[in-house]
């Protein structure tokens, strides 16, 4: 499994001003994309917030980067007693329809939770790069991963000065959580509408 370090914030403006104020700070853009991620759990699992930790600590995500790929991802997360993911961990197997890999899933005994369809931006100023998300229905976030995509350095040795990389930029971001779970804030919201 590949180890990988991330935070993850939500932003406390819309979208749009949060891309200006990063354009504006020397960032640039570098990639663009669309995401549609169905989270899917073994099927005797209690879908509920109470069980929230438990249920999106180790689940299977179908996803389409639109117009590039479609992947089956097995997630494992640790998460400490704060709510916040110590460690994780991902295997990734690329398939060729996103219909074909929720049916597959369906028959190994896993059924839908939810799903997530974000906007994706990925910035750069030549020594960091961020993603900035526009998630339907919850609002923006942005992900900073320890591993660059197209640079050659990282973000920080460990989760700290990933933490301060961020906070570097003085963006507009929510900094009581670094471990904002877009997939948390769907559950919630889905539950609730129940």
């Amino acid at each position: 499994m590949k180890k990988e370090l991330e935070i993850c914030v939500k932003a406390l403006v819309p979208f749009k001003e949060i891309i200006n104020d990063m354009l504006e700070k020397g960032f640039h853009v570098q990639e663009e994309f669309q995401l549609n991620d169905i989270y899917m759990v073994p099927k005797d699992k209690e879908i509920s917030l109470k069980e929230a930790d438990k249920l999106l600590s180790n689940y299977v995500l179908v996803r389409e980067t639109v117009g590039k790929k479609i992947m089956l991802t097995l997630k494992n997360k640790e998460i400490n007693s704060k709510g916040e993911i110590v460690k994780q961990s991902s295997v990734k197997c690329q398939i060729t329809n996103i219909d074909d890999g929720y049916k597959f899933m369906k028959e190994l005994g896993y059924k839908k939770i939810l799903e997530i369809k974000d906007y994706n931006i990925l910035l750069s100023n030549g020594k960091n790069e961020i993603y900035v998300q526009d998630v339907e229905g919850l609002g923006a976030y942005l992900e900073m991963e320890q591993k660059n995509l197209l640079l050659d350095n990282n973000n920080g040795n460990n989760i700290e000065d990933m933490i301060n990389t961020l906070n570097s930029y003085n963006l507009e971001i929510d900094k009581s959580n670094y471990f904002a779970k877009k997939s948390y804030d769907m559950l919630k919201k889905v539950t609730e509408n129940k």
